[in-house]
């Protein structure tokens, strides 16, 4: 397991309660793109803590999923323990052993950028069967819209403590469209991307527990950390105890050729 892994593992239950639900849509499309019913296999890479695993196993299925994060993986086989199409591995992708051309649909949400490129792509190719799918999907955190001075105020913090130099862009369609195209260099065709919107409202301790998620943050030398938590903590109870977070969430579908 890599340490950005071993971080995620140990904050299984910030993780679980913080991060945010996909949208439906994302799922709609997914069926749209690639119908999966009870006689079609699905492997989801980076299972987490079951998050992105509901809509999927209520197709019926045959479901099988990997994590590498023992606290992660323990939380995932508790909520779907009632699922009789659930099955769970505790391995990496690298460490997963399985037949090529088993699969109809290989999904991963907001866990295929820890993969090496050239190798994930070329893996998840081999386990999906002729026509078969792969969707990968994640979202992006954007600043607090609504609260401009709040926004400034934990930029100047991020620039302080983790030496940012500018804000973020923000993750666009053209980057939805750029990142699907990448399947192309693989093999596979029929590529499509979409990008969708959410927003959630944290109070300033539920905000915590989600910096607490991100491995990036975590790796921070602890003073800086804990002066650059404790300061947006007190930013967002400064600016009225509330901080919504913007959300981009984008989906992209490549097809392995018949």
């Amino acid at each position: 397991m890599t340490a950005f892994e071993k971080t995620f593992d140990s904050a299984a239950l910030d993780y679980d309660k913080s991060r945010p639900t996909y949208r439906k849509e994302i799922y709609e499309d997914i069926m749209h793109y690639k119908p999966i019913n009870s006689d079609s296999n699905v492997l989801e890479i980076g299972v987490g803590t079951g998050k992105a695993s509901r809509p999927i196993l209520d197709t019926r299925c045959h479901f099988i999923g990997i994590e590498p994060g023992e606290q992660l993986a323990g939380l995932a086989r508790n909520r779907y323990k009632d699922y009789e199409n659930f099955s769970l591995f505790p391995q990496t992708l690298q460490d997963f052993v399985s037949p090529d051309r088993l699969f109809d649909l290989v999904y991963a949400a907001t866990a295929f950028h820890w993969i090496p490129e050239d190798y994930g792509y070329n893996r998840v190719f081999s386990l999906l069967k002729p026509g078969g799918a792969f969707a990968r999907f994640a979202y992006h955190a954007g600043p607090d819209r609504g609260r401009g001075a709040l926004a400034e105020e934990i930029q100047e913090l991020y620039h302080k403590y983790m030496r940012t130099e500018s804000k973020s862009a923000g993750f666009s369609n053209a980057d939805a469209q750029k990142l699907a195209e990448r399947a192309l260099a693989y093999g596979f065709v029929d590529v499509r991307h979409t990008l969708y919107h959410t927003a959630k409202d944290f109070t300033a301790d539920e905000y915590m527990a989600l910096l607490r998620t991100y491995p990036d943050h975590m790796k921070i030398e602890t003073a800086d950390r804990k002066k650059l938590f404790e300061g947006i903590h007190t930013a967002i109870n400064h600016h009225g105890g509330i901080m919504t977070v913007y959300y981009a969430m984008d989906l992209e579908l490549a097809r392995k050729p018949y």
